[in-house]
């Protein structure tokens, strides 16, 4: 289960970046070159874990994911008002969050993207699965003596 959410995070981190390199205001996201290339590094990052990891790598992944968009969403739904540049396309929006001007910026849009893919993460990374609890209660019955 980990690691089919942790496809569904990597593809559309991905997808979405490689969408930015075409249409920089897609969706009213500010997808500017920087932002793709960091959409497309972490998702390839996440995709990786959940297909050539295992549950325990993908839920891991999924954890951190989750706590680093959940954070970045909720600072970007508290900045001001604005107006984001990506590609010459400006982009009014009522929460533009600026980290480097014109070159990295996130717009509510962004914002919300963020939010929705790490409470996933957060969810899938968090909630405790029978199976793991399962191993961790057979790995702590079955200690092995340490040498002296």
């Amino acid at each position: 289960m980990m690691k089919i959410v942790s496809t569904v995070l990597g593809a559309v981190l991905v997808l979405t970046a490689l969408i930015g390199f075409m249409n920089h205001a897609f969706m009213k996201m500010d997808l500017s070159p920087m932002h793709d290339v960091i959409l497309l590094i972490v998702g390839a990052i996440t995709l990786y874990f959940a297909i050539m990891g295992t549950e325990f790598q993908a839920r891991y992944t999924n954890a951190t994911l989750g706590v680093l968009l959940t954070l970045a969403g909720i600072i970007t739904l508290l900045s001001a008002s604005g107006v984001a540049t990506a590609g010459g396309v400006d982009i009014a929006a009522k929460h533009v969050l600026k980290l480097f001007g014109g070159h990295l910026q996130y717009t509510t849009a962004d914002g919300v993207r963020n939010l929705i893919l790490g409470i996933i993460g957060l969810i899938a990374g968090f909630m405790p699965r029978e199976k793991e609890i399962e191993i961790d209660m057979a790995a702590t019955q079955h200690k092995v003596p340490t040498a002296r």
